[in-house]
């Protein structure tokens, strides 16, 4: 072989292995997607709900805005509701809801998933009894992009609790996240 075609061997294989070999545009691609990256438990920082009401802590993503400043988680909670809404930024929403005594919810959203089928196609990434995600897409040529969800439940002093993205899911690499900070609830136990 001479040198000439050797360089080029060489070349393209450095271009198909710095572009991954393959083309996973549909699952992280979006205008924004630089304010979140999928990240490990280690990159996260924990955060106690004591002072929400909630017995309960778990791993939140750390975000930086765009000019490097750390973005704050924020919760939203009206007295006696029992919903819970957590945003970081302008991507990561997770809505915790209070099912009392309810148990089962996950085998429940997915009998709900089965009823919409005639409108979206729902292929489920992690399937496990306590914790679902998935990505949801209108039927071939029906237009729209695929959007991802996660619906996890826990217990926490016996209570079920229901961690979930929005009705408008988001990025793989976000509901990655939402999934580790599911995986992460643990009960705090009062003073």
């Amino acid at each position: 072989m001479n040198t000439k075609a050797l360089f080029y061997l060489i070349f393209a294989s450095f271009i198909l292995f710095s572009c991954g070999g393959e083309n996973n545009s549909d699952e992280n691609t979006d205008e924004n997607t630089s304010e979140m990256e999928v990240i490990g438990e280690s990159d996260m920082n924990e955060m106690n709900l004591s002072d929400q009401g909630l017995n309960m802590s778990f791993m939140l993503p750390e975000v930086a805005s765009s000019t490097g400043a750390s973005i704050e988680p924020t919760i939203t909670h009206d007295d006696g509701d029992y919903f819970w809404f957590l945003d970081i930024g302008n991507h990561f929403h997770l809505v915790i809801e209070d099912y009392g005594k309810e148990k089962n919810k996950v085998a429940e959203k997915k009998k709900e998933l089965e009823g919409l089928k005639d409108i979206f196609v729902i292929e489920y990434k992690i399937d496990e009894p306590n914790l679902i995600m998935y990505k949801r897409s209108l039927h071939e040529g029906q237009g729209g992009k695929a959007t991802y969800h996660c619906y996890g439940e826990t217990t926490i002093d016996g209570y079920t609790y229901v961690l979930h993205s929005s009705e408008d899911g988001g990025l793989k690499p976000v509901i990655d996240d939402m999934v580790t900070t599911i995986r992460s609830v643990k009960e705090v136990k009062p003073a």
